[in-house]
């Protein structure tokens, strides 16, 4: 079920399973959920088609095998896959990496350069990026950056450098419902609160439980300052188009809520 973002830009969801008990404990739910709906932590990947070479951002899990091998077909209309970026070896980011290799045999596998366990994760052969490192598609232009915020020390973050996006990966999830799917941040009937994001970076990033907060807020303000993107294309939330330094700043009351919570996002 993709959504072409900008010409040459799909966006590839899967639902994930349903969270709804992750956001309704007991009660009625936030304003947001929809009693007649689900509740999905999305997982994302994004296609970008240059003028003159082709490249994926993750690849989904197996649940989504089918659907991601062909709407990536769809998408490419003919094209050949030029390049298949691996955030981290994570099932929701390289769980379909083997199968889109298969049908794309000439696809180059890139991986993230930092940590030392890619022979675990079969990325000891790929081209490995990170800082400095860029790949200029025609049109679109990906650079690479050492993850500030991260689940799995194998990990890279992107940007595209002509529409000043931002691919944080793990960074900026949050919970939708049903109705939600696909839909930019702008489209949604309740603004991306501080709850949305407390539910998801709670339980996955829980971390930040142990974290020196004025720190963590101060490297916020540097991402912001540094990155200050137009777009956020997050790997497990919907994509933000407007306001993204926004989202960003409250990520700073995120981890604050965290560090004196603990891990708010595994409640009911």
């Amino acid at each position: 079920m993709p959504r072409e973002i900008l010409p040459g830009l799909h966006w590839f969801y899967e639902p994930g399973p349903d969270r709804t008990e992750m956001v309704t404990g007991d009660g009625d739910g936030p304003d947001w959920y929809d009693p007649d709906g689900e509740v999905y932590i999305p997982q994302c990947a994004y296609l970008f088609e240059g003028d003159d070479e082709t490249l994926l951002f993750d690849t989904l899990s197996p649940a989504s095998r089918e659907e991601i091998l062909s709407d990536v077909e769809a998408a490419l209309d003919g094209r050949d896959l030029d390049y298949l970026v691996v955030s981290h070896p994570d099932v929701p980011h390289a769980g379909n990496a083997t199968a889109l290799l298969d049908a794309y045999p000439e696809a180059e596998l890139v991986a993230p350069k930092y940590g030392n366990d890619h022979e675990l994760y079969h990325l000891d052969d790929a081209t490995h990026v990170g800082e400095g490192d860029s790949i200029d598609l025609g049109g679109y232009v990906l650079d690479f950056h050492e993850a500030t915020f991260l689940d799995a020390p194998v990990s890279v973050w992107m940007t595209e450098r002509t529409n000043d996006m931002l691919l944080p990966v793990d960074w900026l999830g949050y919970p939708h419902a049903e109705h939600e799917m696909l839909s930019f941040v702008d489209e949604l009937d309740h603004d991306l609160d501080l709850g949305r994001l407390l539910q998801f970076h709670g339980r996955v990033l829980f971390w930040h439980q142990y974290v020196n907060v004025e720190k963590v807020q101060r490297e916020i303000d540097w991402l912001v300052d540094h990155y200050d993107p137009e777009w956020i294309l997050p790997a497990h939330g919907l994509v933000v188009r407007e306001d993204p330094t926004e989202y960003m700043d409250l990520m700073k009351d995120v981890v604050a809520e965290i560090n004196e919570r603990d891990r708010i996002g595994i409640l009911g």
